[in-house]
């Protein structure tokens, strides 16, 4: 084998092997079911959501002027509701949401769609807010 040929094959080898390396790091930074964010506003600490919201879905998220972390809001088949802070409970990261939950790519925390901590190294559950329905609108006190 030409010198040429081999040094070509060797790299093109040690490209494959270090993508197939990179790929799930790579995957686990996107939000592949996170495509819509509500922006709102906190008014006397409660942010108001349209409950017309969830006809696109019954998984919604909220980003409300002035804070940091996005919310999660669920809406149950009972048409009970459930608010989470998409903040780790380890070390205040930011969430990403994957198939079934949530997960914090610095440290790789996991939670499910309930808050609840699947890997750790969080030790708590995410935070839940109260969450109530005034006429037309979800009212989440924060």
């Amino acid at each position: 084998m030409e010198r040429r040929k081999f040094i070509r094959s060797g790299c093109t080898f040690c490209l494959l092997g270090a993508a197939g390396m990179l790929l799930p790091m790579l995957e686990s930074c996107g939000t592949t079911q996170k495509t819509a964010v509500y922006k709102t506003t906190v008014k006397d600490n409660k942010i108001e959501v349209p409950l017309s919201l969830f006809a696109q879905g019954t998984l919604q998220f909220v980003r409300a002027k002035g804070q940091y972390y996005d919310i999660a809001v669920q809406q149950h088949e009972d048409n009970t509701y459930t608010a989470l802070l998409l903040r780790c409970t380890h070390m205040d990261n930011q969430l990403n949401v994957t198939g079934n939950g949530y997960r914090c790519n610095q440290h790789g925390s996991e939670f499910d769609k309930d808050g609840n901590v699947k890997k750790g190294p969080a030790e708590h559950a995410l935070k839940q807010y109260n969450v109530t329905i005034d006429n037309d609108k979800l009212v989440i006190t924060i």
